[in-house]
């Protein structure tokens, strides 16, 4: 028994030592030698919506330009309804004019979000930009990924996605409460990005549902930059973080922040890692930032 117990300390100091120094990078985290854990809030399990597409209706999804755009995190069509818009993993934002894709305009190619996800980095900023006098100014600090915006259909207020707690959250723009920020609906799963469509209802594309280990993770940081350490690389990591597979989900609310819909494919075999929806024309179009496809849903 004694030797066992010396056996399993040396194990675990060997261990504890090879996470510290991770001396052949092979860790999720080795990119990022600043890297610092912090805990991060969660709503209570109660509030959680338990809705589910039981049918996967999103399984009835035509895949559209498969392996033409890869990450096509967000979709767009311009006043003429000429598109889609979207843009890309490599920086380029580009545009389907009915037989090709044509660039756009060029962004950064960095995308560093699964820091972000991995950190519960607290650095987040809701900003409002003056075109005219060419400045910004932050509107809400130490936010925990915050991801996407979409105003209301009356102007009044602004949605944007609380990527880390789960959650949508309303800025108001006019009435009493001007220029302050409340929880409009705790979401089934993780957010990425929120649209408004015609009737002021918002679409948000849910990247994965709410897990234990994501929880617990979240809950204790410290154990969180342990795992992260291991010698296990980002993208299992990632999967293991929202329960093994890659997952469809997009779920409407109303304007009052009431669930209306949600639609499914649970089991990735259609559309999955789904980072933003736009309704147009009674279709869905969905992007993913991890994909090289664009999904469209026919809602009729």
């Amino acid at each position: 028994m004694a030797a066992t117990t010396r056996i399993l300390t040396v194990l675990v100091l060997v261990l504890a030592l090879y996470c510290a120094i991770d001396p052949f990078h092979h860790s999720a985290i080795h990119d990022f030698p600043d890297f610092v854990s912090h805990k991060i809030d969660m709503p209570d399990w109660s509030v959680i919506p338990k809705d589910r597409d039981t049918d996967n209706l999103l399984q009835k999804s035509e895949v559209m330009f498969k392996n033409q755009v890869q990450g096509p995190e967000s979709i767009a069509f311009d006043p003429w309804g000429r598109g889609p818009y979207t843009g890309i993993a490599d920086g380029r934002i580009v545009f389907w004019d009915g037989e090709k894709w044509n660039d756009f305009a060029f962004t950064s190619s960095n995308r560093h979000f699964m820091q972000l996800v991995f950190s519960g980095d607290d650095s987040g900023r809701v900003l409002k930009y003056d075109p005219i006098a060419k400045k910004a100014t932050v509107l809400i600090r130490n936010l925990q990924f915050p991801n996407g915006l979409s105003l209301s259909k009356d102007g009044s207020f602004f949605v944007f996605c609380d990527g880390l707690y789960g959650s949508l959250r309303r800025y108001w723009l006019k009435g009493e409460q001007v220029g302050t920020s409340e929880i409009f609906a705790i979401l089934p799963g993780y957010p990425d990005n929120v649209r408004t469509n015609k009737d002021g209802e918002f679409w948000v594309a849910i990247h994965c549902h709410r897990t234990l280990y994501s929880r617990v993770s979240a809950k204790y940081p410290k154990l969180r930059n342990f795992l992260l350490k291991l010698p296990i690389p980002a993208k299992i990591q990632y999967l293991i973080n929202i329960g093994g597979k890659l997952q469809g989900i997009v779920v409407k609310y109303s304007s009052e922040g009431k669930l209306v819909q949600i639609l499914e494919d649970s089991e990735g075999k259609i559309v999955r890692a789904i980072s933003e929806v736009e309704e147009k024309d009674g279709k869905l179009w969905m992007g993913s930032v991890l994909m090289p496809f664009i999904g469209v849903y026919n809602l009729a």
